[in-house]
This record gives structure tokens, sequence and C-alpha cells, in this order.
């Protein structure tokens, strides 16, 4: 008796193993889970499994107003129906801050399973990471700029100069590309920091302050372009001076040309000059110079009365 319960323990034993591990049956149910970042909802499940001749996949969703509104409506995602991948993009479906239900249908052949997502999803739970900010001086200018990896999403930025953070100015962005422009000083040290929120979920994330100091070499570079400048015209009023001082007479004797007055002239204009006997008693002295230096004549008639 106690041969036959030992013999009858080991064949069931082996069944179960039997059973276990080279049942042809399918699982009950699919691996689901939701993969949410930056308002992006992927919906992702394990293959499956069992051999099959065709497998296929079809997810469908109920949110609060099916559930309450339609009578417990199951809403076909418009992008996964009958679909060979193993995950559906449900962003653009699930556009509401609801809590939703989600199943996934599995079709082996003529056999048909139905998988739920263990828990509702809600897009306020969605994982926000941090856009990248970036700071970059254009002259005067710091140019802040933000990436658009999240949907509609408000910028409020804060910035200051380094040891006066109490006094920071808030700026809002709310607009694409996410640029903003803040006039600096010199060599000051500007810092800023951020506040992203998605106004649709009421969710928010920070950026970590950064630090950027505009650089001096502008100023100097100014200074030497001045300097330089007045050097040139220092240098070439100088030049003009002298030449004006050394080349004068000869530019002054180039273009006012003159030329001496013949002999010939001065012995006409002495031969022809007569004058009446009653303007004077005294006799008239005229004196002809000739300058030896420039080689001009000059004419001197002089009146002794």
């Amino acid at each position: 008796m106690l041969q036959l319960t030992h013999l009858i323990k080991s064949l069931y034993l082996l069944l179960l193993h039997f059973n276990i591990n080279y049942s042809s049956s399918p699982p009950i149910h699919l691996n689901i889970s939701m993969q949410s970042v930056n308002m992006k909802h992927i919906l992702i499940w394990s293959p499956w499994q069992v051999s099959c001749s065709t497998v296929n996949y079809t997810v469908q969703f109920q949110g609060e107003y099916e559930l309450h509104k339609l009578n417990g409506t199951w809403v076909d995602a418009y992008d996964c129906q009958e679909i060979s991948e193993n995950q559906c993009d449900l962003t653009s479906d699930l556009a509401s801050n609801s809590d939703y239900c989600i199943r996934v249908m599995t079709k082996c052949d003529n056999k048909t399973i139905w998988t739920q997502l263990p828990l509702p999803f809600n897009r306020r739970n969605t994982v926000l990471l941090a856009p990248e900010m970036t700071t970059v001086i254009e002259g005067d200018l710091v140019q802040v700029g933000f990436s658009t990896i999240l949907p509609d999403m408000t910028v409020y930025m804060e910035s200051w100069s380094e040891g006066d953070e109490q006094n920071a100015l808030i700026h809002v962005i709310r607009n694409f590309p996410y640029h903003f422009s803040i006039a600096t000083h010199r060599g000051e040290k500007m810092c800023f920091r951020a506040e992203v929120l998605v106004e649709a979920i009421n969710k928010s994330c920070s950026i970590h302050t950064r630090c950027i100091s505009t650089p001096k070499t502008a100023d100097f570079g100014i200074l030497v372009t001045v300097s330089i400048a007045v050097v040139v015209v220092v240098a070439l009023a100088i030049f003009l001076g002298c030449s004006a001082t050394c080349f004068g007479p000869y530019i002054k004797q180039t273009i006012c040309h003159r030329e001496p007055l013949p002999n010939v002239l001065v012995s006409v204009f002495l031969t022809s000059l007569t004058i009446p006997a009653q303007i004077s008693k005294k006799p008239l002295i005229f004196l002809i110079e000739k300058s030896s230096h420039t080689h001009k004549m000059f004419q001197t008639i002089c009146f002794v009365c």
C-alpha cells in the first residue's frame, strides 16, 4: 500500500512537470507597461511567446468620459489596430487629464487574448525632463535659448549679476523658438536659472543655475584702435605742416610764376613818359632797380617835389 501511494505521488509530480514546461497552451496575459516622458506616452508589452502562423495586436482605451457618459465603451487607438509591433504611441489618444484604462488584444491564429494595463494611466504622471539651456555672448548681449522638448511649455527665467541674486529679474518666455536677449556690461558675470511649466498638466521642472562672464578684451581693442587713429592723425598733421614750411615757396613760385619785365619795354616806357612842366619845378628822378637774386625787374618812379 505504501509503495502504491509513493508511485501515484511520483506520477503526479512527473505529470505536473510536463504540464508546466512543455504545455503548448498560450499564456494568460502579456507584460504591459506605460512609458511616458515629456508628454509622450508609449505603451509597450512583451512579445507573444507561443508559435503562431500570424500574430497581431490591437490596442483600446477607456477614459472617464467613455466610462460614465458612453456606458463603458472602449475606443480603438487609431494607429494601433492589428499591428505586428509590440508597442503603441498613445500620445494623441490620451488627450485629457482623466484616468485611462488600456488593454491589448492579442490575436494568434484563431485565438484571442485580452490583457489590460494593471493600473489606470493619467498623463499627469508623465516624467518631465528639463530642457537644455544654452548661453551665447554676442557683443554686449547674452543670448539665452532653450531646447523645445516639451509641448506648449512656458519658461520662467531669472537673471541677475553675480552676488545680487536677491534683485533677480524674472522673464517669461511663452513662444517658439524660446530665445531671450539680455544686455550686459563688459566684464560682468551674469547668472541664469529657469523653471519650465507645462500648463496642460500643471507640472513643472527646474533648470539649474548657470553663470557666464562677458570678456573684457573688447574694451582693450577699442582703446588700441582709438590710440592708433589719434597717432595717425597727429602724424599726418605734422607731415602736412612740415611740407607747407619746406615746400611752400617752391609751390608758390611754381603756381604763381611771374615773368620779369623785358629791357625793351623799360626803355619804351621811359621814352614815352612826359610830364608837364607846370606840375613841378623840381627835376624828376627815375630809378630803375634790377634784382640779381630773383632776376626780376622792379621799377620805381620817385617824384621829388
